[in-house]
C-alpha cells in the first residue's frame, strides 16, 4: 500500500515536466520549420531576381563612402562601410545582396517572435504574419538595392522587440539595449531620430504608468494602482535621457571626427528644413539679410511651388544652391538656413501644418501614388565615368539611364501593390483601433506612438510623398492588423476552447 501511494506521489510530482517537454517540442519544431520556410522563400526570390539595383544619388553616396571613406553631410553613413566590406572588397554586389536577403529573413522571424512573445498570438497567426512581413512590398524590393533600408529595418524591428521587453519587465539593462540599438539605428538612417528621442522619454512613462493606471494594464491583471512605482519610472526616465545624451554624443563626436568638422548628427539639416518648408518662408524669417533677399526673389526660383521643394535643396540655381554661392562657410550657411526655417515654424506653424497635409494628401491620389512608386525605383542617369567605375570596382554592368530597362520581378511586385499603400498611410488609425482590441494596451500604445511620429516625419519633414519612406510604417501596420486579428471574437473563442497550443501560454505554465 505504501509503495503504491509512493508511486502515485512520484507520478504526480514528476509528470508535469515531461508533459511540458512533450508540449513544447512540437512548438519548437514548428518554429524551426517556419524559419526554414522564410529562408527558402527568400532564397527562391533571390534566385528569380538577382540583379543589383541602384538609386542615385543615395546609392552613389553610400558607394562613395565605401570607396573613399567620405562622410555625407545629409545622411547617415554606417551603410557605406557595409558596402565596403560586402561589395568593394569582394569586387561584387553579390555578397551584399545575399546579406540583405538574410537580414530581411531575420527581420521577418523577429517580427513573428514579437507577435508570439508579446501579443500572445497563436503560432499559426504568428507564422502567417511573419510570412506577410517577409513578403511586404514596402521592404522586399529594397533587398536588391544598394540602399540602407534592409539593414536599418532589422535594427528597427530589434528596437521594437527590446522596447516591448522593457515595457513588460521594466529592467534598466533592457533600456540600455534599446538605447544602444537606437544609436545603431540612426547610424543607418537618420529619419528615425525623432522617434528615438521621443521614446527615450515616453517608454519609461508608459512602462510604469501601466502599473498605476488600470486602463493601460493587461485586462487579466486586477492589481490595485501602485502610485509608488511612478517614482521609479521617473528615475528610469532620467537614466534613459542620460544614456541617450552619452551615446548620441559619442555618435556626433565620431561623425565630427570622421568628417573633420564639429560634432553633429548631420551637416545639412538646416538646408533640408529650409527647402522642405520653402513655400512657407518669408524674408522676415531670415536671420541673415542676404538669405532674406533670396527668399524675397522667390518667384525667380519657384519658391512657392510645392513640387519644387526637393529641387530647392539639390537643384542648380535654386534656393540652397544660390545661398551656398553667397555664404561659403558651410557651418554658417546651414545655421542661417536652420534658423530661418525654425522662425517660420514659430511664427506661422499652421503654414507648416498645411504643407504636411498637402504632402499627406499626395498619397491619396491613385495615379500619383503609382507615379511616386515608379520614381522610388530610380530615375537618375549616370555618366560614362560612373558606368566604368561600376564595371571596374564591382564587375557590374550598369546602364546610363535606368528608365530604359524593363522592370524586374520585385519591381513589378512593388508597383502593383499600390492598393496596400493606402492601408499603410492610415497606420496610426489602425494602431488606435488595435489599442481597443489588445490584451495589453501599453504595448500597442507604443506602436501608436511610433506610427504617429514616423508618419509625421514622412509628411512634415519630406518634400514630397515617397513610398520608400513608408517602409517602417508598413511593419507597424502589419503588426497592428495582426493584433486586431488576435483580438477578434473568433480568436478569443479559440483561446477559450484550446489555450494550450499557444507558445506564450505554455511558457506561462512552465
Amino acid at each position: 500500500m505504501e509503495r503504491s501511494e509512493h508511486a502515485a506521489l512520484k507520478i504526480e510530482v514528476t509528470d508535469p515536466q515531461p508533459l511540458c517537454v512533450r508540449a513544447a517540442s512540437p512548438a519548437a519544431n514548428a518554429w524551426w520549420l517556419f524559419c526554414v520556410l522564410i529562408f527558402a522563400v527568400k532564397f527562391l526570390l533571390l534566385w528569380l531576381d538577382s540583379t543589383p539595383k541602384l538609386f542615385l544619388g543615395d546609392s552613389g553616396a553610400y558607394i562613395w563612402t565605401a570607396l573613399t571613406g567620405w562622410i555625407p553631410s545629409d545622411r547617415s553613413y554606417f551603410y557605406g562601410y557595409l558596402v565596403r566590406w560586402l561589395a568593394v572588397w569582394p569586387h561584387s554586389f553579390g555578397p551584399l545582396l545575399l546579406s540583405q536577403m538574410l537580414v530581411s529573413a531575420v527581420t521577418a522571424i523577429v517580427f513573428a517572435l514579437i507577435c508570439s512573445r508579446f501579443f500572445e498570438m497563436s503560432n499559426r497567426l504568428s507564422f502567417f504574419f511573419g510570412l506577410m512581413c517577409a513578403l511586404d512590398p514596402c521592404q522586399l524590393v529594397w533587398e536588391r538595392y544598394v540602399m540602407t533600408e534592409t539593414f536599418s529595418l532589422l535594427v528597427y524591428v530589434l528596437v521594437l522587440y527590446w522596447s516591448l521587453a522593457y515595457l513588460r519587465d521594466r529592467r534598466l539593462w533592457q533600456l540600455a539595449i534599446v538605447q544602444a540599438l537606437s544609436v545603431l539605428l540612426i547610424g543607418f538612417r537618420m529619419s528615425f531620430l525623432p522617434v528615438v528621442q521621443a521614446c527615450t522619454i515616453l517608454m519609461p512613462l508608459i512602462a510604469f504608468a501601466r502599473c498605476a493606471f488600470p486602463a493601460l494594464r493587461n485586462r487579466s491583471e486586477a492589481r490595485a494602482p501602485e502610485w509608488g512605482v511612478l517614482t521609479t519610472g521617473l528615475t528610469h526616465m532620467i537614466v534613459s535621457i542620460a544614456m541617450m545624451f552619452v551615446m548620441h554624443g559619442a555618435y556626433k563626436y565620431a561623425n565630427g571626427w570622421l568628417s573633420n568638422r564639429e560634432p553633429a548628427y548631420l551637416y545639412d539639416a538646416g538646408a533640408h528644413l529650409a527647402a522642405v518648408w520653402a513655400p512657407a518662408l518669408e524674408p522676415s524669417d531670415a536671420s541673415d539679410l542676404r538669405f532674406g533677399d533670396l527668399i524675397a526673389n522667390g518667384p525667380q526660383i519657384k519658391i512657392k511651388d510645392l513640387r519644387s521643394r526637393n529641387a530647392q535643396q539639390y537643384g542648380k540655381g535654386l534656393l540652397i544652391d544660390r545661398w551656398r554661392e553667397i555664404e561659403k562657410d558651410p557651418r554658417k550657411n546651414d545655421r542661417v538656413a536652420r534658423e530661418t526655417a525654425i522662425n517660420a515654424l514659430r511664427r506661422r506653424p499652421w503654414e507648416i501644418v498645411w504643407l504636411a497635409v498637402e504632402t499627406y494628401m499626395g498619397y491619396w491620389n491613385p495615379g500619383s501614388i503609382q507615379g511616386y512608386a515608379r520614381t522610388d525605383l530610380g530615375y537618375a542617369k549616370m555618366n560614362d565615368d560612373a558606368v566604368k567605375m561600376f564595371a571596374e570596382k564591382f564587375g557590374f554592368r550598369a546602364v546610363k539611364d535606368p528608365r530604359t530597362q524593363p522592370y524586374s520581378l520585385l519591381q513589378h511586385y512593388f508597383l502593383r501593390s499600390w492598393p496596400y499603400y493606402f492601408i499603410v498611410i492610415v497606420s496610426p488609425l489602425v494602431c488606435a483601433f488595435a489599442i481597443w482590441l489588445s490584451r495589453d494596451r501599453s504595448f500597442v500604445l507604443l506602436l501608436f506612438v511610433h506610427a504617429s511620429i514616423l508618419m509625421a516625419v514622412v509628411t512634415v519633414l519630406s518634400p514630397q510623398p515617397c513610398i520608400r519612406y513608408l517602409q517602417p510604417v508598413s511593419v507597424l501596420t502589419l503588426l497592428s492588423i495582426a493584433i486586431c486579428a488576435t483580438g477578434s471574437l473568433g480568436e478569443q473563442a479559440r483561446r477559450r476552447r484550446n489555450p494550450l497550443p499557444d507558445s506564450a501560454a505554455l511558457k506561462q505554465r512552465i
